[in-house]
């Protein structure tokens, strides 16, 4: 697989076009218009949704970062005061839980996810501790059990096209709310739309009162954002 790793150590391209063919089949599961798989070769294994690559791990180092937005993410994170409680909205194979365990080993993760299967599927092929805080609920209920977090990690993409409720204005409230004053909220923004991206920044602006950081991942569709409560 080494010809799918690139000089800076994160997965190229290629494997990301073609990672629904790539390797041999652990696990499949169809319901309804959705199907889950977990595939794998040599150390690398990885989780897709409906043939879109959503997470690879390097089962030897699960705390190394392969895909270039969670490098991007880490590069943020290394520059603020390390959290004590973490919020990670959307779970895949559990690459950013790793990082952070490995990174952060005092901090407390919690991770919310609406799909059972993929956390059957973390806690089963991906290493996930069975009583880990990983829990299957829907985002707008767990924001509103009133905690509070130093970080929240959005990363909800499992198709090119967001969520509807990453543009509505209720979302940010909650979201707002469930961060500690000074801590910050991060965002995996999935847009070929550059429209999206600029009604993203309307919402930001209105609902925490100032401009976000935002960079693009080169080569990727993904918007890297940041902004402190």
């Amino acid at each position: 697989m080494g010809e799918f790793i690139t000089h800076s150590g994160t997965i190229s391209n290629d494997f990301v076009d073609r990672s629904h063919q790539l390797g041999h089949l652990l696990y499949w599961h169809k319901q309804g218009r959705n199907s889950i798989q977990v595939r794998q070769e040599k150390s690398l294994r990885w989780l897709l949704i409906n043939n879109t690559l959503q997470s690879v791990v390097e089962l030897n180092h699960p705390e190394h970062l392969l895909f270039p937005h969670l490098k991007t993410f880490a590069s943020r994170w290394q520059q603020v005061t390390p959290p004590t409680s973490v919020l990670e909205l959307g779970l895949g194979a559990g690459a950013i839980r790793d990082y952070l365990n490995a990174t952060y080993p005092s901090c407390h993760i919690t991770t919310i996810d609406n799909n059972p299967d993929v956390i059957h599927c973390y806690k089963r092929y991906f290493g996930g501790d069975p009583l880990c805080d990983v829990n299957c609920v829907d985002v707008f209920k767990a924001l509103q059990q009133g905690k509070r977090y130093d970080w929240i990690v959005l990363d909800l993409f499992s198709e090119l096209e967001p969520p509807i409720f990453l543009f509505q204005h209720q979302f940010y409230r909650l979201l707002r709310a469930a961060i500690n004053d000074g801590g910050r909220l991060y965002i995996n923004f999935l847009t070929e739309h550059e429209s999206q991206l600029k009604q993203l920044q309307h919402l930001l602006i209105t609902n925490f009162g100032k401009k976000p950081f935002i960079e693009k991942v080169p080569d990727y569709a993904n918007m890297i954002i940041e902004v402190k409560r």
